[in-house]
């Protein structure tokens, strides 16, 4: 229901002719509702309801509002209004009854209750499955979102980084999903991987946000910076979500960033994003192996796992306890309930002629786990591509190692004895190594100067080719380097 026009002042002066005015554009234009109104105004329906009554002359940008949402002329109605203005004795200017409410008017930014017309924004995925594990970082995450009004300090937007696979975006929504429970005026969300579709520069994300909040797209405006001030406007007037997932490089999203004092961002990333400053951080380690089986658990039935939880720690241990390769392994099993568990593992594991733990090839697992159009292997390629042959060649002597993994499946090794495999200086490789941690590819040991390789991307770097022999125009431009000799091992 619309709502009602108030009673018009019974004061016949230049205010109430200016209203009366008004009444009479709006009747011509067939008295279109005032929350009608309001979605081309930018201005809310009580706004422009009280601007019609004659009780005080609205301020020029909501008279021009109303008079532009009924097809009048803007400079006709901008001479009246200075018109009544100068008869009523104060060239508009607000007297002291009304000053406070004329001055919220000017303040008012012009889409701020466009949501008293328009539905929230209710963007965020929905979440596949409950979340297992993650408690403690959980409950960090609450904190570091969460605002300090002692201090006055808006909450910082919170990135969540993390190797290829790790659940990062599981994580940010279950967070997401908490947090927007205390702010009612939407959730925004874009996927920034490079895989999906949509607009990646932060003027394109910020416009696209902009729709979703409720503004025309004739009042988004066409210069990148205005526009991505109208948004950072508009997150600092409501208490909004936003998740930015998937994000590649800081500049991506740092335009996009406000420390508002309702609204809260979210961030995932491969990336820690070292770049971005004045942010919380998080990064997710894989499960422990008490976390793994309960994944399984949840996918497969707690009956099947309970049954032959062998054929479940083999296949946790083959994943690296890794959420992604656990949940699409477990739903490849889920598919055959007709088989025993212990066949269905040691047939996805390819286990050889000379029993469990033989592959046939490094890649062969990897290579299986792909459920629909989801694939472990497509992850890994995504953040490959980007690497540099240098980084490549790292990647690849990383993976060959003589080191013999470690009980958790992890291969383990120190700066130094990297940069002799690479017969690099240890500082070099280091960067290197924090490259590849960037890229997912990698993780930090507990022990300073020593990284760790997962399972899965070590036998996804021993499926791909020696990089000495790559092409160095075939390489995407982002990582296009020198070339490295061939090293020998």
């Amino acid at each position: 229901m619309g709502r009602l026009e108030r009673p018009l002042a019974p004061d016949a002066g230049p205010v109430t002719a200016f209203a009366r005015e008004l009444r009479r554009l709006r009747t011509a234009a067939g008295s279109p509702g005032y929350r009608d109104m309001a979605t081309r105004a930018m201005f809310s329906a009580s706004v422009l309801s009280d601007a019609a009554a004659g009780y005080r002359l609205p301020t020029l940008q909501v008279a021009l509002a109303f008079a532009e949402a009924c097809g009048g002329d803007r400079a006709s109605w901008e001479r009246r209004w200075h018109e009544a203005a100068r008869a009523e004795g104060d060239d508009g200017t607000a007297r002291p009854a009304v000053k406070a409410v004329q001055q919220h008017q000017e303040n008012e930014l012009r889409a701020a209750e466009v949501r008293a017309v328009l539905p929230p924004p209710s963007q965020l995925p929905m979440e596949a499955q409950p979340l297992v594990g993650r408690r403690d970082l959980l409950q960090r995450a609450r904190a570091l979102t969460a605002p300090s009004y002692g201090e006055q300090r808006a909450a910082a937007p919170l990135v969540i980084s993390g190797q290829v696979g790790v659940g990062k975006t599981a994580f940010a929504l279950r967070l997401a999903h908490e947090l927007a429970v205390n702010l009612p005026d939407g959730q925004l969300y874009a996927n920034l991987d490079p895989a999906a579709d949509g607009r990646k520069d932060a003027a394109g994300i910020a416009g696209g946000f902009l729709e979703a909040l409720g503004i025309p797209t004739d009042r988004i405006p066409n210069d990148p910076g205005q526009r991505i001030g109208l948004y950072r406007s508009l997150l600092n007037r409501r208490r909004v979500l936003v998740v930015l997932d998937g994000v590649q490089h800081e500049r991506q999203i740092r335009e996009l960033l406000i420390a508002a004092p309702e609204s809260r961002i979210i961030i995932t990333s491969r990336s820690r994003l070292l770049g971005l400053d004045g942010i919380g951080r998080i990064r997710l380690p894989a499960l422990d192996r008490d976390e793994s089986m309960e994944l399984l658990a949840r996918v497969l039935g707690q009956d099947r796992v309970g049954t032959e939880p062998r054929a479940c720690l083999r296949l946790a241990d083959a994943c690296g306890d890794l959420p992604l390769a656990l949940n699409l392994a477990g739903r490849r099993i889920a598919a055959r309930p007709e088989w025993m568990l212990q066949d269905s593992v040691a047939e996805l594991l390819g286990d050889g002629p000379d029993g469990p733990g033989v592959q046939r090839t490094p890649g062969r697992f990897l290579a299986r786990l792909q459920v629909g159009d989801d694939a472990l292997s497509s992850r890994l390629d995504s953040a490959y591509r980007l690497l540099t042959p240098w980084a490549r060649l790292m990647l690849r002597q990383f993976a060959g190692s003589d080191n013999p993994p470690s009980v958790d499946n992890v291969l383990y090794e120190s700066t130094d004895a990297l940069a002799m495999l690479v017969e690099r200086s240890a500082q070099p490789v280091e960067d290197l190594l924090e490259r590849l941690l960037d890229a997912g590819l990698l993780d930090h040991s507990d022990l300073p100067g020593q990284y760790g390789l997962t399972p899965m991307a070590r036998a996804y770097a021993l499926t791909q080719p020696d990089p000495t022999e790559e092409d160095p125009a075939a390489a995407p431009a982002a990582a296009r380097a020198q070339v490295p000799a061939r090293q020998s091992r």
